[in-house]
């Protein structure tokens, strides 16, 4: 009886030591979302016992739905798609009330750019001729912001077509084939700067960036709440030297409301306390730190990032 008592006891020891949570991270399809979501999960399974963190690839609303539907833990996102998703206003019109801020990372330039050769000299010629025009699929976390740009400018879906324009809503891996190959003549870019893909197109067929005139992106602003201006310094790329005006808009993590606050607070402390190891990772992973961990967010923080946060004062 007590060999049979202990050996009940010892099963049950080396099951709660074996015990692992699991951390689904969605980290989008390009970009820097990858590379940044790959060392998240890393950093939570080098820092925090009994955790087994991994990431996916998929759209980001996609992603964000996953959360609301159990289906992972956390993902990567911008401040204004995570609250367009939490209220159903997405283009999947899926409420996920269960979204809760973690942390504030890295912000991204909204783009336009056209190929070098094309004749065009601001967004609004896209109601006046036809041209080629890549917007990227509406699941694509792009979709709002690319919308947001063509209405600063006066200009529809309807209208390019009108001018007897082309639109292409294929993915990015798509795109970067077709604008080398000119098959593209203008498309939508959001990332950091320099940035992975624009340096890839420096590299080839080079490109020009369309800027914006303070009107415009005062609309582009207001449509998409959480963003605001940004300056990209001159000769950033070398196709397009002259510095240029455009959306800044900002990343995050988000993490489920059904994960415990006590493993929150783990997570939320070690990005915090070990966000140097992110810097380098790619242009702007400099930009996450302590300081920004609160900037634009626009949904309900967790408790236990509020926990971690009030304990370093960034909450009083």
């Amino acid at each position: 009886m007590k060999r049979c008592y202990w050996f009940l006891i010892l099963s049950l020891l080396v099951c709660s030591a074996n015990a692992q949570e699991f951390l689904r991270i969605g980290s989008g399809l390009a970009g820097s979302y990858p590379v940044f979501g790959a060392k998240v999960a890393e950093l939570f399974n080098k820092n925090i016992d009994g955790v087994k963190a991994s990431t996916f690839a998929g759209p980001t609303e996609q992603s964000l739905v996953k959360i609301q539907k159990g289906e992972a833990e956390l993902a990567l996102t911008y401040t204004f798609e995570a609250e367009s998703t939490a209220q159903g206003k997405g283009e999947l019109k899926t409420p996920a009330p269960l979204l809760r801020h973690l942390m504030t990372t890295y912000g991204s330039f909204h783009v336009i750019v056209a190929r070098k050769n094309v004749d065009i000299q601001s967004l609004a010629d896209l109601a006046k001729k036809p041209y080629r025009v890549w917007v990227g699929p509406k699941s694509s976390v792009f979709w709002p912001m690319n919308m947001a740009a063509l209405g600063a400018f006066g200009v529809s879906l309807e209208s390019i077509t009108k001018a007897g324009g082309v639109i292409n809503t294929a993915g990015y891996q798509t795109l970067m084939q077709a604008f080398q190959d000119g098959q593209v003549d203008v498309a939508f870019f959001s990332g950091p700067t320099p940035y992975s893909l624009l340096m890839e197109l420096d590299r080839g067929a080079g490109f020009k960036f369309l800027g914006y005139s303070d009107a415009e992106i005062k609309r582009f602003n207001a449509s998409l709440p959480g963003t605001s201006p940004g300056k990209i310094a001159a000769n950033s790329y070398r196709s397009s030297p002259a510095e240029i005006i455009t959306p800044y808009v900002v990343n995050q993590v988000v993490v489920s409301a059904n994960v415990s606050s006590d493993l929150v607070y783990k997570m939320t402390k070690v990005l915090n306390e070990k966000y140097k190891e992110t810097h380098g990772l790619f242009a702007g992973s400099e930009e996450i730190i302590p300081a920004n961990a609160l900037l634009h967010n626009r949904i309900q923080i967790h408790p236990g990032a509020e926990r971690y946060y009030k304990e370093v004062g960034l909450i009083k």
